[in-house]
């Protein structure tokens, strides 16, 4: 029988959050383990159910992730990035002693940086996925010049193979489960006056949540549901309120419970100003709503035709266009384009990838 190859990721919040790189480990890493030995270095204390994943929790400080902005962000110097730092070097003695035949970083900064070290030591090979988008955060991936960086999205792939040239660089999207996020999921009764925008998103400046606030307060009729938290929620929570009164509901749910949210929402939208994916836009897509969101090439590729592309910025037309979402009917088109993106294709991909080309 030939040996398993052995992959080490290393996502400092797995186990703690449930954004779209963890949604990523924890999707892929079950779906390639009967196949690959891969064990996941996290911070978080919380495991995967399925048996064949090995996880490896680091201990280390405080985990609580908080946008930092500024010179020492810049330049990973602020304290979630040092903690962060703290966290990989306590994961590299591992990755010494495991004969890994890849290594998989997936939260840059000094991460990125020790990782090749360390890889060029072992002769392993580094992969790097393009999680945080285009822009400085993945610029600084390329630098270290990966073996292989994943970009997901054409835009995305296009930059990446512009600024560094000699990497190779390939396109994987993320992906979606559709038996999790479907139409047949219950609805979540809510407290909420109908119809309903959805938004799940971390409360952060670059979200721009407050412009969805001001944008459904325009329309008179719609109630906002924000799932998520963060550093602004005390702006968001205050700004919710004012604008909408009894319209507006915030809350923080287990990610497994978010699906029967959006069977009770008419519509979704996260007008974030940058996103790398944007995982939220294929699981409402999937569970039948469409989308309204930033104009943007990345964001055209993932919706398609399957919803609204605006510009947040002008609220009057991000309110209309809103509108215009509720009363149409979109869930063939969503459904649609949510199938072209499952984390089973995903999965396939990135096992031909590390399995290389067949003899």
């Amino acid at each position: 029988m030939d040996k398993k190859i052995k992959i080490a990721i290393i996502s400092y919040y797995s186990g703690i959050l449930d954004r779209g790189v963890e949604t990523f480990v924890q999707e892929i890493t079950k779906r390639l383990s009967k196949k690959i030995d891969i064990t996941v270095f996290q911070a978080g204390n919380r495991k995967y159910n399925e048996n064949q994943v090995k996880v490896k929790v680091i201990k280390t400080f405080a985990t609580n992730s908080k946008s930092s902005k500024g010179i020492f962000r810049k330049f990973y110097l602020d304290w979630q990035s040092i903690k962060i730092l703290l966290f990989t070097l306590k994961v590299l003695p591992f990755i010494l002693k495991g004969k890994y035949d890849f290594v998989i970083p997936t939260n840059g900064g000094w991460q990125t940086a020790l990782c090749r070290i360390i890889t060029k030591i072992t002769k392993a090979k580094m992969i790097v996925t393009g999680h945080a988008g285009i822009g400085s955060d993945d610029a600084w991936n390329l630098l270290f010049r990966p073996d292989i960086f994943v970009s997901l999205t054409g835009a995305q792939n296009s930059w990446a193979k512009k600024l560094a040239p000699e990497v190779k660089v390939t396109r994987i999207p993320n992906g979606v489960d559709l038996s999790k996020f479907n139409p047949k999921v219950k609805e979540k009764k809510l407290d909420l006056q109908k119809p309903i925008v959805i938004c799940t998103s971390a409360l952060d400046p670059y979200k721009r949540v407050d412009l969805t606030i001001k944008a459904v307060a325009k329309t008179k009729n719609l109630s906002l549901l924000i799932l998520g938290n963060g550093g602004e929620k005390g702006k968001i929570d205050s700004l919710g309120k004012r604008l909408l009164g009894n319209r507006f509901l915030r809350l923080v749910v287990p990610y497994d419970q978010i699906p029967e949210y959006y069977r009770a929402a008419k519509v979704f939208t996260l007008a974030s100003k940058t996103e790398a994916f944007g995982i939220a836009y294929l699981e409402a897509l999937a569970s039948g709503l469409p989308v309204v969101t930033t104009n943007d090439k990345s964001r055209q590729e993932i919706i398609g035709i399957a919803g609204i592309l605006t510009n947040p910025e002008d609220v009057d037309q991000y309110a209309k266009d809103l509108s215009i979402a509720v009363k149409s009917d979109y869930q063939k088109r969503a459904l649609s384009q949510a199938r072209k993106f499952t984390w089973e294709t995903v999965a396939k991909k990135y096992l031909s990838l590390i399995e290389g080309p067949k003899n």
